[in-house]
């Protein structure tokens, strides 16, 4: 049987309705197919599809899966009888007669998936969670009505949490705790490992429910650590140094006076430093360098055979007191250790409990809290029985991906419904099972909570489990479908050697079988680049956040990008599809985002390569993101000099340095104060004035969302459009997330701008982007965000970045002795290296090797991401003399794949690099099979689109739009008087648009009561007009309300400002505007536009023809609204308090002149 078979009959083996499986599966194996392939037969065995529970690791797996498996069944629903018949052979393996009743089934299952009552149930373990606590509530200790805590929000409320205990902690044990730890760590260290050990605290939940509590804990953490909890450091040191009598340490310097050099040196310098010595710990401090080396440890050769010879004596005191003093100094660490380990314990305690507390007050749960109540529901077998008969009566069949990286709380809950599948009543007639899929490999979740070693476990254990009562496939699936064969080759003999496969799950070597035969594939091992010599001066105004122009990361990017550049531009072949490359064909792959990352990205972009952009965006550190949080500060506080700046110098303004300085010249109390001072000085900064006060009051009076909105949507062009031609259109994703935050913000605060901007900047959050597969750009991501893609050429550029040991800690996992397994989450407060005692330099080896183990593991899923071709390098290290002579197991990739093409060296092909870097190793095969179609690897195509979809559709006329009172305003311009300067243009509409607004709000008022509401409107409206000229403008206001030729059109029923669109019948253009007044009547309506011009024309023939066209075109509109009324028009002329009735006639000639 060929592999292909073999792996075609494990697939259906492991996807077989009857059995329950556990399916380990290389890269690229199928593993999502076998999934979608096992739905598929459970449904057609009859299972419902409510009773069906899929759970995978991220949303956008379950998407994929739940896509992947109704285009299937939809497919079934539309096929002929023929193609149906062979689709349900190929899914079963096996080829049987189908009746219509069969085939009928098969074409209902699309339908009946779709009318399941809340859908299939494909989600994340957290989707579950949430999903039984809420029909649960009670019985799970969850708030009813329960809201879920986004990350970031959990995270702000952590350090919420840190820095309230931090205010509490003033005195008392708490205080002496928090100084402790203060001065251990310093203030913003502790405060970042509270936040985070409350974040990371499911383990330490796990350790608190297996010992029974914290005090429990603590003294299994003393026993880790070896230590007595009574003990104290300092007893323990007293102890010591009273164990070196004087009179003993006297003997041992004449002694050593009589020998060499080095034991000369310790008479003389050391001991007499023991007798000066002060207190205890000096006395020891002083006595270190003749017992112990510079690390610490315990000296091969104490005294020399002069001084041994002159008294035999200390030959056996210093061995007997070196033992003495190494052992004690390891029990004073030990006890530093614990007393630094309760201290942490007294304070997390503490902020765990502000930190629930503040949940609670919300009603909210985070993540870590939706495992843990499901657990708590699931465990508490008394409380919860008949929530796990109920819940449990709901599933038949539960299916698992990505086993290897599920949390041993995550597996709690998946497991808590499998011990009624297969026990008990629950083991009831009709079949019920359970799959998983996974790889351990590919676990490289640590820090989310997973442990590789848990997937061998659990697939031993409920192999055990399950197959006593019921069928089990226990079957692996190693042909990959993805990657041809000199990838493959290259990446199994990575991991030929067992030190470099440790941690990967695998007894023997790794065998990866070639499903796509005659590929072609290409792998190249880059030389690393190296460090230029360093610049004897470096610029004073270099940039400290970017790396300098002969930086080998800078190097690197330049060339992978100018690599790529040459292939777009000379049609290099992508063989295997026969056809040139594509952006999109390329992923770049980072083990974390540092300055590499953000050079690469930098030098796609130079080059003119399309690139997708980074995988996570850090919303504050976004220049887009930026600028809007800068105009928000320079609203807020118009002393705030350097916002007002930035915000001058963004987009939304474009001023440059010459405009600071010339503000900045004369001495003023503020740069705001300079600006409103010398606005009429340029346009540009009258103009910014402007903007920046009408932007103030939006924030002062509506908050942020309401101001990020005017900020971005007003101006011509609109600040949005100023912003996205400066920065690229790739800040939309951050400035609509941003505009998203803060409906967020509102929507459970106070609107308020200031409260925003705390509010953001402690979330700090991320934007993560879903990097399509056909999305047509380079892809630059992490090697994580990678988990599930494929591209045909795979970047890993910084393949010689190992981890850093340096980082690890302060909190150490402690190790389980063998025989006595400690509960997991036991950890102890580390310092530096070399103040660790045994327990604590185990758990650092220990630490260092689960590193390196998962960092191999992401290799191995880094390289397997790439389909044919596979590019290693990275940038050398200073201090890495010689990357080969390292163990193995500390190899970097790029080491760790330079052995494996040594080992493959008959068949690889060395050739200098271009920039003349040293050596590229080259391992190849050429394409020897037809090219592959690229739609056999996709989804069916849908039958070819009609070609008018693809056309542009026929323009539709839409007729021009006009603003009637446009009409009026030249001439209206023109009449008016010049009461003001022409160096005040602002001014020059002033006293027209004050007397519309009396008149459009003084009728509201008793006629006794006007001149007072007068008075106060008129000193809002024109606080800089003299009281004379107010007094005159209230005068012709009142004049005409006063008149009672008047009253019709200021009756109770008209109304004030009415707005009025449409298109007149037979016009050519649309009419937008607002009428001053109307009067509505059983039989009329009046129109009445008010005109303020000083001297009005005395006949109606003399008025502004744009007046006149203004009142037509209201007049046509309303004859639509009325036909059975008689419209007339009329202009007041407030000067002389004068109605102008204008003939129809007049507005006939008018309308036809103006808009037909």
């Amino acid at each position: 049987m060929s592999a292909l078979d073999q792996t075609l009959a494990a697939q259906r083996a492991a996807a077989a309705p009857h059995a329950s499986a556990f399916v380990a599966a290389n890269a690229g194996a199928g593993k999502t197919r076998v999934l979608t392939d096992r739905v598929a037969r459970l449904l057609l065995a009859g299972a419902a599809p409510s009773k069906i529970l899929c759970i995978t690791f991220t949303k956008a797996a379950a998407a994929e899966m739940a896509d992947r498996l109704f285009r299937l069944l939809g497919d079934w629903a539309l096929a002929e009888d023929g193609a149906l018949a062979k689709a349900l052979d190929d899914l079963e393996g096996a080829a049987r007669t189908r009746d219509a009743d069969d085939l009928a089934k098969a074409r209902r299952l699309f339908a009946r998936a779709l009318e399941t009552p809340g859908g299939l149930k494909i989600q994340t373990i957290h989707a579950f969670c949430e999903s039984v606590l809420k029909r649960f509530p009670l019985e799970a200790g969850a708030p009813p009505g329960f809201s879920v805590i986004e990350e970031a929000e959990a995270a702000a409320l952590a350090g919420a949490a840190v820095d309230q205990v931090a205010e509490r902690a003033a005195g008392g044990t708490l205080g002496a705790a928090f100084a402790r730890l203060a001065a251990r760590l310093g203030g913003r260290d502790l405060r970042a490992l509270l936040a985070g050990a409350i974040a990371g605290r499911q383990a330490l939940e796990g350790a608190l429910r297996a010992v029974g509590g914290w005090e429990t804990l603590l003294a299994e953490t003393a026993r880790a650590l070896g230590v007595d909890p009574e003990e104290d450091e300092e007893a323990i040191i007293a102890a010591a140094a009273a164990d070196f009598a004087p009179a003993d340490i006297r003997r041992m310097q004449a002694a050593f006076r009589l020998g060499g050099k080095t034991v000369n040196r310790f008479a003389e310098n050391d001991i007499e430093r023991f007798f000066a010595a002060d207190s205890p710990s000096e006395r020891l401090e002083a006595l270190k360098p003749i017992f112990l080396t510079q690390k610490g440890e315990p000296r091969q050769r104490l005294a020399d055979r002069a001084s041994i010879n002159s008294d035999p004596w200390i030959e056996g005191y210093l061995a007997a007191k070196q033992a003495t003093l190494f052992e004690a100094l390891d029990r004073a660490r030990a006890a530093r250790a614990f007393a630094d380990t309760r201290a942490l314990h007294l304070v997390l305690r503490e902020a765990l409990s502000v930190y629930e507390a503040m949940k609670t007050a919300r009603a909210g749960l985070d993540y870590d809290d939706l495992i843990f109540h499901a657990r708590r529901l699931f465990a508490d077998r008394a409380g919860a029985a008949w929530v796990l008969w109920k819940l449990d009566q709901g599933l038949d069949h539960i299916l698992l991906d990505e086993a290897q990286d599920t949390s041993p709380a995550q597996w709690s809950v998946v497991e808590a419904p499998l011990e009624e599948f297969f026990a008990g009543a629950g083991a009831r007639a009709e079949r019920r099972t359970f799959f998983a899929v996974g790889d351990q490999k590919q676990s490289i979740y640590s820090f989310q909570g997973a442990d590789a070693g848990l997937f061998q476990e659990k697939r031993a254990d409920l192999a055990k489990k399950i197959a006593a009562v019921a069928p089990f496939v226990d079957r692996p699936l190693t042909l990959s479908f993805r990657t041809a064969a000199p990838v493959l080759s290259f990446v199994d003999t990575l991991f030929a050697e067992p030190e470099a496969r440790a941690g990967l799950g695998e007894d023997g070597p790794l065998r990866h079988g070639v499903y796509r035969k005659g590929a072609g594939g290409r792998v190249e091992v880059w030389p690393l680049t190296p460090h230029p010599e360093a610049p004897e001066n470096e610029p004073w105004d270099a940039p400290l956040d970017a790396a300098p122009a002969r930086h080998p990361a800078r190097a690197l990017a330049r060339c992978v990008a100018a690599t790529i550049r040459r292939w777009l531009d000379a049609g290099e072949p992508l063989a295997s599809a026969g056809r040139p490359i594509a952006p999109g064909d390329v992923m770049i792959l980072v083990q974390s985002r540092a300055a590499l990352f953000h050079e690469t990205i930098r030098a796609l972009n130079e080059c003119g390569v399309p690139v997708a952009g980074a995988d996570r965006l850090k919303l504050l550190e976004d220049a887009a993101v930026e600028d809007l949080l800068s105009y928000a500060r320079c609203v807020l506080l118009d002393t705030d000099d350097l916002s007002l700046a930035e915000t001058l110098k963004s987009p939304f303004f474009g001023l440059d340095d010459e405009d600071l300085f010339a503000l900045t010249r004369e001495p003023r109390s503020s740069l705001w104060a300079a600006l409103r001072a010398r606005a009429d000085e340029r346009e540009s900064w009258a103009r910014a004035v402007r903007e920046i006060a009408a932007a103030r009051r939006i924030a002062l009076r509506e908050g942020g969302y309401a101001f990020f909105c005017h900020v971005l949507e007003t101006g011509a062009p609109s600040g949005r459009r100023r912003l996205y031609a400066r920065l690229g259109a790739a800040s939309r994703e951050t400035v609509d997330e941003l505009l998203r935050q803060a409906l967020d913000y509102e929507l459970s605060h106070p609107r308020s701008l200031q409260g925003f901007l705390a509010w953001i900047e402690a979330r700090a959050g991320e934007i993560k982007r879903e990097m399509d597969q056909a999305s047509g750009a380079v892809r630059v991501m992490t090697a994580h965000g990678a988990k599930g893609l494929e591209a045909p050429i795979v970047f890993l550029i910084d393949a010689h970045r190992r981890p850093d040991a340096g980082k690890i800690g302060p909190l150490l996992r402690l190790p389980a002795p063998a025989g006595a397994p400690r509960p997991r989450g036991l950890f102890a407060l580390a310092g530096t290296k070399d103040e660790d005692c045994a327990a604590l330099t185990a758990a650092r080896a220990e630490e260092k090797r689960l590193q390196y183990e998962e960092y191999r593991r992401l290799l191995y899923v880094a390289a397997t991401r790439a389909r044919d071709r596979l590019y290693v390098c990275g940038v050398a290290d200073r201090r890495d003399k010689d990357p080969s002579a390292r163990p193995m197991t500390e190899k970097s990739w790029h080491a760790l794949a330079q052995d494996a093409m040594a080992r493959l060296e008959g068949a690889v092909e060395r050739v200098q690099h271009p920039e003349g870097w040293g050596e590229t190793l080259i391992l190849s095969a050429p394409q020897t099979a037809p090219p592959e179609s690229e739609a056999a690897r996709t989804a069916p195509s849908a039958p070819p689109a009609p070609g008018w979809l693809a056309r542009p559709a026929a323009p539709e006329a839409s007729p021009a739009r006009l603003a009637p009172s446009r009409l009026a305003g030249e001439a209206e311009t023109r009449a008016e008087t010049g009461a003001y300067s022409p160096l005040r243009p602002a001014d020059r509409f002033l006293r027209g648009r004050t007397l519309h607004r009396l008149l459009e709000l003084l009728p509201q008022a008793a006629p006794g009561e006007r001149p007072a509401a007068a008075d106060r409107l008129l000193a809002r409206l024109a606080p800089a007009v003299a009281a004379d000229e107010r007094a005159r403008w209230r005068a012709e206001v009142l004049r005409v309300l006063d008149d009672p030729a008047f009253a019709p059109v200021f009756a109770p029923t008209s109304r004030a400002e009415v707005p009025v669109a449409g298109t007149p019948r037979g016009a050519r253009a649309a009419v937008s505007g607002v009428i001053d007044r109307i009067a509505v009547t059983e039989g009329r309506v009046l129109i009445v536009d008010y005109k303020t011009n000083r001297p009005p024309p005395a006949r109606v023939e003399d008025a502004p023809a744009a007046y006149v066209a203004q009142l037509a075109a209201y007049r046509a509109l309303l004859q639509e609204i009325y036909p059975d009324r008689e419209i007339s028009c009329a202009l007041l002329w407030t000067y002389d308090a004068r109605l102008m009735t204008v003939p129809p006639a007049l507005l006939d000639h008018a309308l036809e002149t103006a808009l037909v």
